[in-house]
């Protein structure tokens, strides 16, 4: 859940508890909440979005020699963008051509998580989506570490009289600060 404080002030949190259990494997709950807070400033010709996050993860596990693992871990990402257009024709079709460059900062302090079990966890495929992702893997059981950025830039051809858009293109890149 958000809440909009004002405009330019959102805090929530997300949260998550499950209970997983199997005859095979062991099982338990985990809970995963993410409080965090955002400073988004939207307009037309753009956005600034920055958000710091903490997401805490913890388990009681039926069995294991530590049955309350648990892990911490800050959050914080900045994602910003423009947006440019100009009217254009294509075989006398007028259509408005966009231009937008994006950048996004995302820096996960390091932690160790080799005791944590993995309940749902999995590895994203990776998509343009996910140069945006503040984590590669899906499920709560892990969190990546990162100091990275990613540049990207789209451009739409779009249909002037109905809106439709005819053509998207769109490629990017993400610059990795630090190993992960």
């Amino acid at each position: 859940a958000e809440y909009p404080f004002t405009n330019f002030l959102h805090a929530g949190v997300r949260a998550e508890a499950v209970s997983f259990d199997k005859d095979d494997a062991i099982g338990g709950e985990r809970y995963d909440l993410q409080p965090f807070v955002a400073l988004p400033l939207e307009r037309a010709w753009g956005f600034v979005r920055p958000e710091l996050a903490w997401r805490e993860t913890r388990y009681s596990l039926d069995r294991g020699t530590d049955s309350s693992p648990s892990r911490g871990q800050s959050i914080a990402s900045l994602d910003a963008g423009l947006y440019f257009d100009r009217d254009t024709q294509l075989f006398d079709l007028p259509l408005r051509q966009t231009l937008e460059p994006r950048l996004y900062y995302l820096r996960v302090p390091y932690r160790a998580q080799d005791n944590l079990p993995i309940f749902d966890t999995q590895d994203l495929t990776f998509s343009f989506a996910q140069l945006f992702r503040p984590n590669r893997f899906t499920g709560a059981d892990r969190q990546m570490d990162a100091d990275q950025a990613t540049l990207a830039l789209t451009t739409r051809l779009i249909d002037d009289a109905g809106g439709n858009e005819l053509l998207r293109l769109s490629v990017g890149q993400i610059r990795y600060f630090d190993d992960q």
